[in-house]
């Protein structure tokens, strides 16, 4: 890829879940012949806090985050925050993905717990952070609102919530990224019209979400809907519910992730 070819960004995904690992070379490889220049990969729980790592290590496209995902917080075993700001002291690395969800198991209050130790450590570190949220966004919004100290760059991943929510968002100066979801949720597309530019991300997170807006031959069938190839379909979309030139969109979000690569990536 050329200094002047099209770069995507794929604000979110999980390419270190296990059964990828057979076809990771494949599906780096996708990527890149696709354009996707920079993939911010989320760890969940600290058992694949080091695969991210490795990941991140052998591919300069994959920009590591890690963190401990509400579903995972009966995971994080005593110790674990001391472990996680050691491994962020080694490695240039992002927080997340961190939030809270009231439709898993895990314990609400240990979920804010565990929240707040990661929003604590993004500020301290000045490190970007990445919110995942369901059905808890008044108790996120109370926590990021009451917030003492200044709040770290923030991405709301795969945004799903309401006008008032996204206003509340926005005023904290936060960064809502879009999934497979715009596509076929006609609520959202009034909510992605209503982000401004500067604030928009784009999104696969693969594989934990299917590419919604492709129907079965449309797009290449070398490509699984799961993975960051497939995320250059959403920017069209997206750049056509914008009524936008599609390098010139491309160009915007682009520019919008570096605040969350340029604090990881050594200059």
């Amino acid at each position: 890829m050329t200094a002047t070819a099209a770069r995507y960004l794929d604000s979110h995904l999980h390419l270190q879940e296990k059964h990828l690992a057979p076809q990771i070379d494949i599906i780096m490889e996708r990527a890149r012949n696709a354009g996707v220049a920079r993939m911010l990969c989320n760890a969940t729980r600290e058992k694949d806090w080091q695969a991210v790592v490795d990941l991140a290590a052998e591919a300069p496209e994959i920009i590591p985050f890690l963190g401990i995902h509400p579903w995972f917080a009966e995971t994080a075993v005593t110790g674990w925050e001391e472990r996680l700001l050691s491994l962020l002291q080694q490695v240039p690395a992002g927080i997340g993905e961190t939030g809270l969800d009231k439709c898993c198991r895990a314990d609400f209050g240990r979920q804010q717990q565990i929240f707040l130790t990661q929003l604590k450590m993004a500020s301290e570190l000045q490190r970007p952070l990445v919110i995942h949220c369901v059905k808890a966004w008044g108790r996120l919004l109370e926590m990021l609102e009451q917030f003492a100290a200044p709040l770290p760059p923030i991405m709301i991943h795969s945004f799903t919530g309401s006008r008032e929510t996204l206003q509340r968002l926005l005023r904290l100066g936060c960064f809502i990224s879009f999934s497979g979801w715009l596509a076929t949720d006609g609520k959202l597309h009034l909510r992605f019209l209503e982000t401004p530019l500067a604030n928009l991300l784009l999104e696969t997170d693969a594989p934990a979400q299917p590419n919604r807006q492709l129907p079965p031959g449309s797009h290449d069938q070398t490509v699984i809907c799961d993975e960051p190839a497939a995320i250059t379909q959403l920017y069209k979309l997206a750049a056509t519910m914008r009524k936008m030139p599609l390098d010139e969109f491309r160009q915007e979000i682009w520019k919008n992730g570096e605040i969350f690569t340029d604090t990881i990536i050594p200059r």
